[in-house]
């Protein structure tokens, strides 16, 4: 398998990943919800990386920094088109704590709703891009933590990503968790409509429900707000927000996870021990040879079984080396397909993780299985059966 190219942390370096023979900090791109957020580079490859400087009255709190780590070494193998991913967490030498992520100078939806409002179909797309994100998070089993206008960012072709994942989360009250995201995110959603007009009332009674709901059903939650666009704004309503130069790109990436596999640093005692995290670092040497998927791919479910109006999630989990292209679909066993969706495979990435969800509601008993067929680079069903009832 593809293991995590040339990490940071080396024996006997006592502080992981060193600030300065590991990455070259530059000037500050924009004030982000932790601290200021700066340019980056990663000095073994030359890839660019940001680097958020922790505030010091966040550092400060206790077990704030204790928590970082800890959900940073949770969310590094995620790799989503929503999320922008995390890989490291640096001290200084001198107390100050420095958050390592995927690099991005897109603004922060603040800064752009600063500068004007956005169309119905842009506050929609904002919106099913936040869910999107929001469902692979709490599918890896952690949680934003801040969901708003200043911890989401718009890029050129129109997708909005969730930034800051990890410090928002250490930083966040207790009890925060799957429910909050979601809530933030249809209160988010509610603010980004309110000028939209009587077409989307539908849409914002669907959001509305969700601020007062208290689920963490992001996944579900999207379903439902692509019905609600779909029938308010019409089948295409999403290719009239892409910009031309991102329809000229073709097919939207899948909203999937990317893993890869997680190299933890050893550290040495003290307050630096459980500290450091080392994801998946941009670059590195490259996996020779065609696409192989592991013979250990699996696919899970959950619930496996639920009662009335479940969102069942399937997961499906495997390795991987080489490089190339995974073609897969999903196939239902009432009969519905997917489109076969095609995901490039760098040679950084050393397993894959799929998601897909499916929702019933009403009243029925369903004995149903959902299957993931990879159709490229090797012909493999995957299938995992599951309940439903509802009296």
């Amino acid at each position: 398998m593809a293991s995590t190219p040339d990490p940071p942390a080396r024996e006997g370096n006592l502080g992981g990943s060193d600030l300065g023979s590991d990455y070259a900090v530059g000037a500050p791109i924009r004030e982000g919800w932790g601290g200021v957020i700066r340019d980056g580079r990663y000095l073994r490859t030359g890839h660019r990386v940001t680097i958020e400087d922790i505030r010091a009255d966040l550092g400060s709190r206790p077990g704030v920094v204790e928590r970082l780590a800890q959900i940073g070494r949770d969310a590094a193998p995620l790799r989503d088109p929503n999320v922008l991913a995390v890989y490291d967490l640096v001290d200084d030498g001198t107390g100050r704590y420095r958050l390592v992520a995927e690099w991005s100078e897109a603004p922060t939806l603040a800064q752009r709703l600063r500068r004007g409002g956005v169309s119905a179909e842009q506050g929609v797309a904002i919106v099913d891009d936040v869910l999107a994100g929001l469902a692979a998070l709490h599918g890896a089993g952690v949680f934003h933590g801040h969901v708003g206008p200043d911890t989401v960012v718009v890029e050129a072709g129109g997708r909005a990503r969730l930034a800051e994942l990890a410090v928002c989360a250490a930083a966040a009250p207790s009890g925060a968790g799957p429910a909050t995201d979601v809530r933030d995110a249809a209160s988010l959603g509610l603010h980004l409509l309110r000028t939209a007009g009587g077409r989307l009332d539908a849409l914002r009674r669907v959001l509305d429900g969700a601020v007062t709901a208290g689920s963490g059903d992001a996944a579900g939650l999207r379903e439902e707000v692509a019905a609600a666009a779909v029938a308010a704004l019409g089948a295409g309503w999403r290719d009239r927000v892409a910009t031309p130069a991102a329809r000229r790109g073709g097919r939207r990436r899948p909203r999937v996870l990317i893993v890869a596999l997680l190299a933890l640093a050893a550290v040495g005692a003290g307050v630096a021990a459980g500290l450091l995290f080392i994801g998946n670092h941009p670059g590195g040497t490259t996996s020779p040879g065609p696409l192989v998927i592991g013979t250990d791919a699996s696919l899970n479910v959950n619930p496996a079984k639920g009662g009335c109006n479940t969102t069942f999630v399937f997961v499906a989990r495997g390795s991987l080396s080489g490089v190339g292209t995974l073609v897969y679909r999903w196939e239902q066993s009432d009969g519905a397909v997917s489109l076969d969706t095609s995901l490039p495979i760098g040679p950084a990435e050393g397993a894959f993780q799929l998601t897909q969800a499916w929702r019933l509601q009403g009243s029925q008993t369903v004995n149903g299985s959902m299957t993931l067929h990879i159709v490229k680079p090797i012909d493999r069903k995957i299938a995992q059966t599951f309940r439903y009832v509802c009296p």
